[in-house]
C-alpha cells in the first residue's frame, strides 16, 4: 500500500510538471475525431484533469472545411504540408494524427524529435471518449450540486433540531437550527457526542449514552425507530420539554452506519396541556368543595358549638377540658381548611381598580421586614420609576405577592437576597420575584401549580402558587417560573396595563395612552 501511495504521489508531480509547461499543438488532417479534439482544446474546465492545450497549426486539411475559417481567425495558422507547419513551429510539441494514414504514422515516428509527442488515430479515439465522459460528469456534476442544494435548503430550513450521528454517539452533521440555539460553528460541532451539544442542560437532562430512555441508544440497539420525551431545564432556570425522534441509516450492506436524531421543541403546547389539565382539577375540585360544604360544614359546626359548650361546665375536669380544647382546635383547622377549599374552587370576580404595583412591593416589604432581619435575609428593590398603573383588584395582587413572599423566605433558611423589579415588557407590567434560596427539584417542578401540593411538611394546605396562578389567569395575566437548584427561584408575573380610556369620545374609538401614577 505504501508502494501505491508512493507511485501515485510521483504520477501527480509528473502531471504537475506537464501542466505547468502545457502542449502546443499540431494537427495533421481534420478527419474522423477532429471536432471532438477542438471541443477537448476549448474546454477549460478541463485544465483540472488536463495539462494547458493550445492549438497552434493544422496542416493538410479536407478541402472547404468551414471550421478553418473560425479556426483562422482565432489565430491558427493552416498549412498544406505537415513539413513547413513543423519548420515554422518549432514550439508544437505535440502533433495530432488524423489522416489515419498507416504510412504516415510511421514515416511519423522514424523522422520527428524525441521532444514531440504523438497521437494517432487510435489515440484520437481515446481522446473523443474522454470528452464524452467529461460531458457526462459535467451532467452529473451540475446534478450532484442541485441535488445537494435542495437537500442542504431542506435541512437548515426545518425549524427542528436535526442531528447526523455515528454509531458511537458522535456529531457528523447539523442543521442551522442547532447551530443557532447552541452559537457555536459547525467545525466546533463536528466530533462532540449529541448530549455534549445542549451543555446548559446539566448533568440533570439524563441525556446520555447509558440512559434507558435515550432514543439515539435504542436505535442502535434495536435497528428501528424510536422516540422519547425530555425534560431539560435551560441556563435560565427555565423548563423545556422535547420530542426526541431518532432514526437508523443502514448502508447497502444492511449494516447501521448512522443515525438521524430528531429534536422537537413542545414546550408551548405541553404548557397548553397542562393548563387545560389544571382547569379541570379545579372543576372537579369546585365540584367535590361544595359536596363538602354542605355535607361537613354543618356537623363540623355542631361539633364547635357542643364543645364550647362542655368548656363552660365548671364540673368538667381539667384534662377533659383539655380533650374539649384539642377538639375545638381541630375543628377550627378543619373549617379553615375548607374555607381554603371553597375560595379557591370560587370563581374570582376581580376589580378592575387601578394598582401602582410599586407601592404595592413596598407595602409588602415592610410587612416582612422583620422576618427577613430575623432570618438575615436581604432585600433588593428594582423598582422602575413612573410605571404605568396595572388593572385588577389590589388585594388579590397583595395575595399573589404575600404567597411569593412567604415561599422565597422560607426558601432562604440560612439568608440570602430577595430582589424585587418591576418593569414594562410587551405590553404588560411585569414583578419579578428573585430569591437565591434552594430552588424547586426537577422532579417536583412540573407538581407545584396542582392544588393541595405542599413540601412544608405540617403546615401549609398547598394553595399559595396554585391560587396566584389561578388570579393572574383570572385577571388576564400570567405567570412564569424559573427555577435551579441551589441557585434560587424567580417567579414573574404579568399584569395587563390600566387604560385611560375619554369617556367622551365614542364607544367604538380606541382607547387612549396608559395612565401613569
Amino acid at each position: 500500500m505504501t508502494d501505491l501511495n508512493e507511485n501515485l504521489y510521483h504520477d501527480h508531480i509528473c502531471i504537475l510538471e506537464e501542466a505547468e509547461k502545457g502542449f502546443q499543438i499540431g494537427i495533421i488532417g481534420t478527419g474522423v475525431g477532429f471536432g471532438s479534439i477542438l471541443e477537448l482544446i476549448k474546454k477549460p474546465e478541463l485544465e483540472e484533469f488536463f495539462p494547458k492545450l493550445d492549438l497552434v497549426a493544422i496542416s493538410q486539411p479536407k478541402k472547404d472545411d468551414q471550421r478553418l475559417k473560425e479556426l483562422i481567425k482565432s489565430g491558427v495558422k493552416v498549412y498544406q504540408d505537415y513539413t513547413e507547419m513543423l519548420d515554422k513551429h518549432p514550439e508544437i510539441n505535440l502533433v495530432i494524427e488524423l489522416t489515419d494514414q498507416q504510412f504516415l504514422i510511421k514515416k511519423l515516428r522514424q523522422s520527428l524529435p524525441s521532444r514531440i509527442s504523438i497521437i494517432d488515430h487510435t489515440g484520437t479515439t481515446f481522446l473523443c471518449g474522454l470528452l464524452i465522459m467529461s460531458e457526462v460528469s459535467d451532467k452529473c456534476r451540475l446534478n450532484l450540486f442541485q441535488q445537494q442544494a435542495i437537500l442542504t435548503a431542506l435541512f437548515d430550513q426545518i425549524q427542528d433540531d436535526i442531528i447526523l450521528l455515528g454509531t458511537n454517539g458522535r456529531v457528523l452533521d447539523v442543521n442551522h437550527s442547532v447551530l443557532k440555539k447552541i452559537e457555536m460553528n459547525k467545525q466546533d460541532v463536528l466530533g462532540k457526542f449529541c448530549w455534549e451539544l445542549f451543555g446548559d442542560t446539566g448533568s440533570e437532562s439524563g441525556c446520555n449514552l447509558k440512559s434507558p430512555d435515550c432514543p439515539f441508544r435504542k436505535s442502535v440497539k434495536d435497528g428501528k425507530p424510536s422516540e422519547s420525551i425530555q425534560t431539560r431545564v435551560d441556563k435560565h432556570g427555565r423548563t423545556n420539554y422535547y420530542r426526541i425522534y431518532a432514526y437508523p441509516v443502514f448502508n447497502e450492506q444492511g449494516k447501521l452506519s448512522k443515525v438521524v436524531e430528531m429534536r422537537r421543541d413542545i414546550t408551548h403546547r405541553t404548557e397548553m396541556e397542562k393548563r387545560l389539565q389544571q382547569s379541570e382539577k379545579l372543576a372537579a375540585v369546585g365540584e367535590l368543595s361544595t359536596y363538602i360544604a354542605h355535607e361537613i360544614r354543618n356537623p363540623l359546626f355542631a361539633i364547635g358549638g357542643f364543645a364550647n359548650s362542655l368548656l363552660k361546665d365548671s364540673e368538667l375536669s381539667s384534662s377533659s377540658q383539655e380533650k374539649v380544647n384539642i377538639i375545638l382546635k381541630e375543628s377550627k383547622r378543619l373549617d379553615n381548611i375548607l374555607k381554603n377549599i371553597i375560595n379557591f374552587s370560587r370563581p374570582t370576580m376581580p376589580q378592575e381598580d387601578e394598582i401602582n404595583v410599586n407601592r404595592v412591593i413596598m407595602d409588602i416589604l415592610q410587612l416582612f421586614r422583620l422576618s427577613c432581619e430575623e432570618q438575615n435575609i436581604k432585600s433588593d428593590t428594582k423598582l422602575t420609576h413612573g410605571l404605568a398603573l396595572a388593572k385588577g383588584d389590589p388585594e388579590l395582587i397583595k395575595q399573589c405577592l404575600i404567597n411569593l413572599f412567604k415561599n422565597s423566605i422560607e426558601a432562604m433558611a440560612d439568608g440570602g437576597t430577595l430582589t424585587l423589579s418591576t418593569s414594562m415588557e410587551d405590553n404588560f407590567i411585569v414583578i419579578r420575584v428573585t430569591d437565591t434560596g434552594t430552588g424547586i427539584p426537577k422532579d417536583i417542578r412540573e407538581k407545584v401549580f396542582n392544588p393541595f401540593f405542599s413540601t412544608k411538611k405540617g403546615s401549609g394546605a398547598g394553595l399559595g402558587l396554585a391560587m396566584t396562578k389561578k388570579i393572574m389567569d383570572d385577571m388576564g395575566g400570567k405567570l412564569e417560573l424559573f427555577s435551579q437548584e441551589n441557585k434560587g427561584t424567580t417567579v414573574v408575573l404579568y399584569l395587563p396595563p390600566y387604560l385611560a380610556i375619554d369617556h367622551d369620545q365614542d364607544p367604538g374609538s380606541s382607547p387612549s395612552s396608559i395612565t401613569k401614577p
